[in-house]
């Protein structure tokens, strides 16, 4: 089973000139964690998510591999954030999504996308090879999803006890 039949093609996706504030606001409308971030030719660029909103809002010396490990020595650390996040809205995504995104073509086995899944996080971009355009998504429900159907597919054929 290929990509193309469990991927997700009714997407909300950013382009990289939108604000951190407008993109922020579609993810809350939705409910999203993430999205695709396309050019005006609907070429994927890049991933905009949630985790990487909340890494810019620390300080680098937390962020850093061998940096601070709390911050409950700053009293009233919050406000500071607060901060951060109000300066981060006015900026432009590409100033800020992530550029390196594991990918997935329509022909691709599912399979393959639910390990990248596993290994990297959801959804999976599905695009296509020669062009890199933006087909699809696949999440964790779309992946199941599909294996439902399958399921029911392998009952109706007596091939599941």
């Amino acid at each position: 089973m290929s990509c193309e039949t469990a991927m997700i093609t009714k997407i909300i996706k950013a382009h990289p000139d939108e604000t951190v504030e407008d993109v922020l606001n579609k993810l809350d409308e939705y409910s999203l964690r993430c999205v695709p971030v396309v050019d005006s030719k609907g070429i994927l660029v890049g991933r905009f998510c949630l985790e990487k909103v909340l890494e810019n809002l620390l300080p680098i010396a937390v962020t850093m591999p061998d940096g601070l490990q709390r911050l409950n020595f700053v009293v009233g650390a919050s406000p500071g954030i607060a901060k951060r996040l109000h300066k981060l809205k006015s900026k432009k995504i590409k100033d800020v999504m992530s550029e390196e995104t594991h990918v997935v073509y329509p022909n691709t086995e599912t399979w393959e996308a639910i390990r990248l899944m596993v290994q990297y996080g959801s959804p999976i971009p599905v695009v296509e090879k020669k062009t890199g355009a933006l087909r699809g998504l696949i999440s964790e429900q779309s992946a199941i999803g599909e294996m439902n159907n399958i399921i029911k597919k392998l009952e109706e054929e007596g091939e599941l006890t």
